[in-house]
């Protein structure tokens, strides 16, 4: 399916200029675009094409319906979408020095490793042996 969001216009362009979905689909498969996985891999149908062409098309339109009804939200600030239709990084949100301060606390154990590391214990006193256990 990502190779019809990639492509979709593109598809629809060839259609348009004469291509059947037949040939659209045939070219695509001599490129190893398949439908299925593993075993059950084939190469892909214009009937799949048609049906993942039509998904993608309605996924789209899903999303620019819920666009609209964010942008119509007084309580979400807008959202940037980038050239591939997906929402954009979110804006980088300044820390509290709180958490800065929590990092430089994280730093400074690390620099001292006696403070983190575990006490070694003498392993033949401490535990029984596997012959007293069956004792």
């Amino acid at each position: 399916m990502a190779i019809v969001r990639e492509h979709l216009v593109a598809f629809e362009a060839l259609h348009r200029d004469g291509a059947s979905w037949v040939d659209i689909a045939a070219a695509l498969a001599a490129q190893g675009v398949t439908q299925g996985t593993g075993d059950a891999a084939q190469p892909i149908t214009a009937r799949r094409l048609t049906a993942l062409m039509a998904s993608v098309r309605r996924e789209r339109e899903r999303h620019a319906r819920a666009g609209q009804a964010r942008v119509r939200r007084s309580d979400l600030g807008p959202v940037v979408h980038s050239d591939a239709g997906e929402p954009a990084a979110p804006p980088s949100i300044p820390i509290p020095s709180s958490v800065t301060q929590l990092g430089r606390e994280r730093t400074t154990l690390a620099l001292a490793p006696e403070l983190t590391q575990r006490e070694t214990r003498d392993t033949e006193s401490d535990f029984p042996s596997a012959e007293d256990i069956r004792r």
